[in-house]
């Protein structure tokens, strides 16, 4: 009976050491486990060809040590290696087919053997493992290219430019390079999308490599989906037509915007006013054909000020510091036809400008620096709200004119400007023909 229970009392610690055993044992396999997966990760990771066929030999079904190997032997010196570094590359393929990047380095390899069909399946493949990828379609569309393949490689630039619009300038210079047709770009690269971001992205490339023949059909396709865009993305066009002297291109691309809303529109009764925001009811591009400020020392501008003569706003110049400098804070491009008589006409006022020469408008052609080349009266001393006016005829040349506050340098005590000069309601309009004053200029 005592023996009974003296084996009954050692059952559990039997099954104790019987647990434990259980758990040294799993515990030494598993750690064996980890230390050959450590051993093979190790070898997998060498540049040395021997140790990753060691690595291969313990784990042959791994298709990370074949395409480790394939990539080590395919960029040594030898041909045989290169000729054993493309077969494991396919053979990593072939293990795991859903890993785009064993296929986009397999293509690699086979372009530089010249192997056109391999390289081109290749790229296919990776695009297919990965379609939601931008880097894989931007390799698979520059070995397609490369390769002669025009409509594939136009493809898959397209559906790169779709899933990410970032790689648009690489895209715009490989296929202009490349392809050498600004139209086909525009027709087969650039997806058919109502957002005109990608359209713009390739205007502003167009510009920026001086194919500009080319510019206004894409702003013409712009311009007809319909939909606004922040001005900022083209004023640098208008700018750039303006300075090669495109007056006409940027006239109309200045129509468009206004049109689009993306600038505001003349109000109701001044759309015969070819002067821009004349009555300084909005804030300035600083750009196209509305006001631009050139910032001087000791001038401030101000264009809200609300002591206007009509509207709300009116432009306000402080000169803040007495000297005797030439300015010319303000300026603006207006578009005019040649040989035509115009009238200009704005509302100034000033206060204790203490020069006897004050600020005054100019028009000048600043292409041809002259016809016209004009200033209205000084504007001197404290005075109301009072209209300045003057008429002129432009050139037989001239397409546009610029319209600025000036002041030039004081001849006669006292010379030094300070002070402040207000303008407001500035409008420019052609003369009937009755009232041309181009008959009255000499020949």
């Amino acid at each position: 009976m005592r023996f009974r229970k003296f084996e009954i009392a050692l059952r559990p610690q039997w099954r104790s050491w019987i647990a434990f055993l259980v758990v040294a044992v799993g515990a030494v396999v598993l750690g064996g486990a980890a230390l050959r997966t450590a051993i093979i990760d190790l070898l997998g990771e060498s540049d040395d060809a021997e140790k990753i066929h060691r690595a291969i030999a313990m784990d042959p079904a791994n298709p990370e040590l074949y395409h480790r190997l394939g990539m080590v032997l395919c960029t040594s010196s030898g041909e045989a290696c290169r000729t054993e570094g493309w077969r494991d590359l396919r053979r990593a393929t072939e293990l795991d087919p859903r890993t785009a990047r064993y296929w986009t380095d397999l293509a690699w390899v086979c372009e530089m053997a010249g192997e056109t069909a391999c390289a081109t399946q290749s790229v296919e493949q990776a695009v297919k493992a990965s379609p939601m990828t931008p880097q894989v379609h931007w390799l698979a569309a520059n070995t397609l290219l490369r390769e002669g393949q025009r409509e594939g490689a136009m493809a898959e630039f397209r559906r790169l430019l779709e899933l990410d619009p970032t790689y648009a300038p690489a895209t715009f210079h490989v296929c202009l390079g490349s392809l050498g047709d600004p139209q086909l770009i525009l027709q087969k690269v650039i997806p058919p999308a109502k957002d005109p971001s990608l359209r713009l992205a390739y205007l502003t490339f167009l510009r920026t490599n001086e194919e500009d023949e080319f510019a206004p059909q894409v702003w013409r396709q712009i311009v007809e989906t319909g939909t606004r865009f922040p001005f900022s993305v083209t004023g640098p066009y208008i700018e750039h037509l303006l300075e090669r002297g495109s007056f006409d291109e940027a006239q109309g691309a200045w129509r468009d915007l206004e049109k689009l809303g993306i600038i505001p529109s003349p109000t109701p009764g001044d759309e015969g006013n070819l002067v821009y925001n004349g009555d300084f009811e909005t804030t300035p591009l600083n750009t196209g054909f509305d006001w631009r400020d050139q910032p001087a020392p000791f001038i401030a501008l101000d264009f809200s000020d609300p002591s206007s003569h009509t509207g709300n706003h009116c432009l306000r110049i402080d000169f803040t510091v007495s000297r005797n400098e030439q300015y010319s804070p303000i300026t603006q491009l207006i578009p005019v036809s040649p040989k035509q008589s115009y009238v200009l006409t704005a509302f100034v006022r000033s206060q204790d400008i203490t020069s006897d020469s004050g600020p005054r408008l100019q028009m000048l052609d600043p292409v041809q620096q002259r016809d016209p080349n004009i200033m209205s009266d000084t504007t001197v001393g404290t005075t109301p709200w009072h209209q300045v006016s003057m008429k002129f005829c432009t050139g037989a040349a001239t397409k546009i004119v610029q319209l600025s506050v000036v002041r030039v340098r004081g001849r006669t005590f006292p010379t030094e400007i300070s002070g402040s000069f207000w303008l407001d309601t500035v409008v420019l309009k052609p003369l009937a023909s009755g009232e041309s004053v181009c008959a009255e200029r000499a020949p």
